[in-house]
């Protein structure tokens, strides 16, 4: 593969890993009791139910800083797909660092807090696809984009 070649190819899959994140944080908005319904149970041991029923506003409030976490990866995820599509395709240096501090930052916090609570459930998986796309696209053009004088 060529670095003309590498440069695009890690485009595309970063392109797709923001479009990843856009389209998880939307269920994270949008169907919040449904993605958080087994994790809660999972991290618990109490259904999320039982919980709205004993604790209504605690259950409110933790249903919110769901919404708003979705909320904040919307604005991650379009920020990524904007800067994949303007810059980094183009080989822009700043936006490789940009990505990288972005991704890491990103699938850092959600895999190490996951990992600091000690919850590591199935639904890890959709954090591990998201770090692998962010790691291959952040690798693939490295030595092209930071070659450049």
């Amino acid at each position: 593969m060529n670095l003309k070649s590498s440069l695009r190819t890690a485009s595309t899959i970063m392109f797709g890993m923001g479009i990843y994140v856009i389209v998880m944080s939307i269920a994270w908005i949008f169907l919040t009791e449904i993605v958080f319904v087994s994790d809660f149970l999972g991290f618990t041991g109490q259904s999320y139910a039982e919980f709205l029923i004993s604790n209504p506003l605690q259950a409110e409030i933790y249903m919110i800083t769901k919404k708003l976490l979705g909320v904040t990866l919307l604005l991650i995820g379009i920020i990524v797909a904007i800067i994949t599509r303007k810059s980094y395709g183009k080989g822009e240096r700043w936006s490789w660092y940009t990505l990288l501090i972005t991704g890491t930052m990103l699938w850092g916090s959600l895999i190490g807090y996951r990992v600091l609570i000690g919850y590591v459930a199935p639904s890890i998986i959709t954090f591990i696809i998201g770090a692998v796309l962010f790691i291959i696209g952040i690798a693939l053009p490295a030595k092209e984009i930071l070659g450049k004088s």
